[in-house]
């Protein structure tokens, strides 16, 4: 199907151009602020196949029209938990895939095809959702797509969606936001962007011409773009004010406030996936995250179940409601002993080769208690004799010693390794016949980032020594 040729930046008037230009962020962003004193947010996915589907548990078993199912949503209702857990933010999804959006949108319905209320619902949930939430001095934040209504075969045929995606397209699509954007002015503070993959064809010029219609209504409104799941957090395009953040866990560590001119922020879930109930973390272990991350300058949006009438599952209501208590009472902590640089770092759990994560042993002797300060709580693998634990110092710096104190068990043979990059290992000490004893390593300085700790031996029952586990490990200069 062809589409009648839509302005690309080689036909931009001067304006257009000096636009684009305008939205590629200034590095270290000051309109990126108040995102950093906030500390932490909630992130809800709200759409079609949850919210309004006898299948999944977030309908409370109940499937209407679309429009019938946004007018129930009760923003008071929502609000007011967000209150109550210390929301320093909103994400609040505007659509993902399908064709429907919540609230209406005249571009989207002119190029889709579908008239008021097929597509995008009457209620205009997006205004009403602010409301709620301004009043309780909780900014909202939008999630919008970068592939559009993909799914619904009606809306693509409009908007023209095919990797890679074409200059109609975009403009097509970021035209649908410009208008929310345009509407809505400063009262939304900022987008986070899903599906602007590099393999799907987006490049700074597409992403500029997309940062130019979010902030269409609002210049300080702050955006991102979602490059897909890296390893670590990532920076991706000088059109972005802070980084996307997707992540599979909250684990990655900010240097500093800034990565790249960005500010520093990561998004992951609560339950086991995305919009799932419960906790894959202890409290604990969340709320001790999250006050390091924003000790460091980063910020942290943390995705919960969100159900039909705007209600949130209660156990991560607790949870949340703990987060926000630990970030308004706590105060750093000298590490435990003085100077250990591997006090409260993020620690894994490895199998002996580094190539495989392993579960917790028992389900209590999580990675995190093994540089915790306290000698009674221990990190211990499950499932294999021998296995590597695995430490994250974030700061690369100049390493002579290191002590490991164990746990309920201890191996005979270990080696301790030391990385600056986590792929290249260098062998800095190598113990055997050890007797469950502290033991000490001191070495020539070595500039290291990452420590392991590989328990070689034993490696089965019947041999002298035990599983490891490790009650402390200390590392210093």
């Amino acid at each position: 199907m062809s589409f009648p040729t839509a302005l690309c930046t080689r036909t931009l008037g001067a304006a257009a151009l000096l636009q684009l230009a305008a939205v590629q962020a200034a590095p270290n962003n000051p309109s990126t602020d108040w995102f950093r004193q906030a500390g932490y947010g909630v992130f809800v996915h709200y759409l079609s196949g949850l919210q309004n589907s006898r299948e999944s548990v977030n309908s409370l078993g109940k499937e209407t029209p679309w429009d019938e199912c946004v007018r129930e949503f009760d923003t008071e209702r929502f609000a007011q938990t967000m209150q109550e857990v210390g929301a320093g933010y909103v994400m609040f999804t505007v659509m993902q895939v399908n064709r429907f959006l919540i609230a209406p949108n005249a571009t989207y319905d002119r190029i889709s095809g579908y008239a008021p209320g097929e597509a995008c619902a009457s209620r205009d949930l997006i205004a009403d959702l602010e409301r709620s939430l301004s009043q309780r001095g909780i900014p909202l934040m939008l999630y919008y797509t970068g592939d559009g209504p993909r799914a619904d075969a009606k809306a693509n045929a409009g908007f023209g969606f095919q990797p890679p995606v074409s200059p109609e397209f975009v403009q097509r699509w970021t035209d649908v936001a410009r208008e929310y954007s345009q509407r809505y002015g400063d009262k939304i503070k900022g987008w986070w962007v899903d599906g602007c993959y590099p393999w799907i064809g987006y490049n700074d010029e597409n992403l500029a011409r997309f940062a130019a219609a979010l902030k269409a209504g609002n210049p300080n409104a702050i955006v991102a773009f979602n490059r897909g799941v890296d390893p670590l957090v990532m920076s991706y395009t000088p059109a972005e004010d802070y980084t996307c953040g997707e992540q599979n866990r909250f684990f990655d560590m900010p240097t500093g406030r800034w990565l790249d001119g960005e500010q520093w922020h990561i998004l992951s879930y609560l339950g086991s996936s995305w919009g799932q109930a419960g906790s894959q973390y202890s409290k604990r272990e969340l709320r001790e995250y999250v006050f390091d991350v924003t000790q460091r300058g980063g910020v942290v949006s943390i995705d919960v179940l969100l159900f039909r009438d705007g209600s949130l599952d209660r156990s991560q209501v607790e949870i949340l409601k703990d987060v926000r208590r630990e970030l308004n009472e706590a105060k750093t902590r000298t590490p435990i002993p003085p100077g250990n640089l591997a006090f409260r770092k993020q620690a894994k759990l490895l199998s002996l080769d580094g190539t495989r994560e392993l579960s917790v042993n028992s389900g209590i002797c999580f990675p995190r208690l093994g540089v915790d300060g306290d000698p009674n709580t221990c990190a211990l693998a499950g499932g294999e004799w021998p296995w590597t634990y695995h430490v994250d110092l974030v700061d690369t710096t100049s390493i002579q010693r290191v002590k490991v104190t164990f746990g309920s068990g201890y191996p005979t043979q270990l080696e301790i390794k030391l990385s600056t990059d986590g792929k290249v290992w260098q062998t800095v000490a190598a113990l055997a016949d050890l007797d469950g004893s502290p033991c000490t390593a001191t070495f020539t300085p070595v500039a290291a980032r990452y420590v392991r700790v590989c328990a070689i031996k034993p490696d089965g029952p019947e041999q002298k020594g035990t599983q490891m586990a490790v009650a402390e490990l200390e590392v210093y200069k």
